[in-house]
């Protein structure tokens, strides 16, 4: 029997510059049950899902859905979808004319997603009869101000955070509290967070402009915390801590 690609699918997370890394993609039961009726061939493996099968199968119209699980501990903290509400569980839209992009969908409308846990997003795939579903879906990465929290013989000094990739319209940060024992910097607007960035942040001695440590730490989603802003108002914000 003759078999053709049906879908070739890859999960693409912007915190690992692109990578597929970190998702466990589970079929939903009767997605489960259509695999077995039409004799599909199904290949999930490292955010991927590749699909062949008979090529007299899949002559109508077909949608398949997963659930896209977090396999690294960090997904969680870094994974961002703008314009999803609180209550709306976020769910990628697959089809060959539109490409992909995510919506909101009420919960109690997945009544299996209730019995589930570490479930981070549903993937939708929507299968065209003699069209091959060939796309890679971006997951977006969250985008948070940073926080550098400077400890020991700096942190009595007068500091400055120098932003060194974007001379133009750096990234600036205020310093939210001083101490004998530290110095707490927070970014004044929001950065996204990715896994293996250049670092671009300097520590300056404010008063002679001197580079005390010439690549700061970039921000992960391993330390996330609340922090006090310059208006009083708290937010959360990337952690990143600095004993010279």
């Amino acid at each position: 029997m003759e078999f053709v690609s049906i879908v070739d699918m890859a999960l693409c997370h912007e915190y690992y510059n692109g990578s597929s890394c970190g998702f466990k993609v589970v079929p939903s039961a009767e997605t489960a049950e259509i695999l077995q009726r039409e004799g599909a061939l199904c290949r999930i493996y490292d955010g991927k899902v590749r699909l062949t099968a008979p090529v007299v199968s899949f002559t109508q119209e077909t949608t398949l859905f997963f659930y896209v699980k977090a396999s690294i501990a960090e997904v969680w903290n870094v994974t961002n979808f703008d314009g999803i509400a609180h209550d709306e569980f976020p769910v990628a839209v697959v089809s060959s004319e539109k490409g992909s992009r995510f919506e909101g969908r009420k919960k109690d409308s997945l009544p299996e997603l209730q019995r589930m846990f570490g479930v981070i997003f549903g993937l939708e795939l929507h299968i065209t009869p003699n069209k091959k579903l060939d796309c890679n879906v971006v997951v977006p990465t969250k985008k948070l101000r940073w926080c550098y929290c400077v400890s020991g013989c700096f942190a009595e000094r007068n500091l400055q955070i120098n932003d060194s990739l974007k001379a133009d319209q750096p990234v600036e940060f205020d310093c939210v509290e001083k101490s004998q024992r530290f110095s707490l910097f927070v970014s004044r607007s929001e950065i996204p967070i990715v896994s293996g960035a250049p670092s671009r942040f300097q520590l300056l001695d404010s008063s002679t402009s001197k580079v005390l440590i010439k690549s700061l730490p970039n921000a992960s989603g391993k330390t996330l915390a609340k922090a006090r802003l310059c208006d009083g108002s708290r937010a959360i914000v990337a952690e990143c801590f600095i004993e010279p």
